[in-house]
């Protein structure tokens, strides 16, 4: 019985203490700093779900991550400078970048009324399940994150750490 005991407690401790190194916690402040591997997230788009490292496998570029609201003039305002850009649309053509653009945190309808307003050739797309992106990547939109084929973080851009409904 004493063993048995024993064997409970020391199970218990181990769970207690390790746990958290196989549960996937997310940390905007340290999540996703340049040179660490991305964190995956699931995304929905004309073809159905799919997460960032399928894409990345599938299309074997490096990947710029669009974080953006359908109604948010400043992304409106960036897609467009975007998509004029002669340098992303080379890269695009010559299969060395794919554009994803994420709306978090948007209802189906509300990305389906939009949906015209990301160029044709960026995969656009929403969330469903946006834990992930909201404790993980973005502070505000539009957010910006280079992605490398071998899912390494090169670059990430926010434009401002204010204080909003993904803190």
């Amino acid at each position: 019985m004493r063993n048995i005991s024993l064997r409970l407690g020391i199970s218990f401790l181990l769970c207690l203490f390790f746990s958290p190194l196989f549960a996937q916690t997310y940390d905007k402040e340290n999540d996703n700093q340049i040179g660490d591997t991305a964190i995956n997230f699931s995304f929905v788009n004309e073809n159905g779900v799919q997460d960032l490292y399928s894409l990345i496998e599938e299309k074997s570029t490096n990947v710029l991550v669009v974080f953006y609201s359908p109604e948010c003039e400043d992304c409106q305002a960036l897609k467009k400078k975007m998509s004029k850009s002669k340098k992303l649309n080379s890269l695009i053509e010559e299969n060395k970048l794919t554009i994803l653009a994420v709306a978090p945190e948007v209802e189906e309808k509300l990305w389906q009324e939009h949906k015209s307003q990301v160029p044709d050739n960026w995969i656009n797309s929403y969330c469903e399940d946006c834990t992930p992106i909201t404790k993980s990547y973005i502070w505000t939109v539009p957010t910006l994150f280079l992605i490398s084929k071998d899912k390494i973080i090169l670059n990430r851009d926010f434009k401002h750490r204010e204080r909003n409904k993904y803190n």
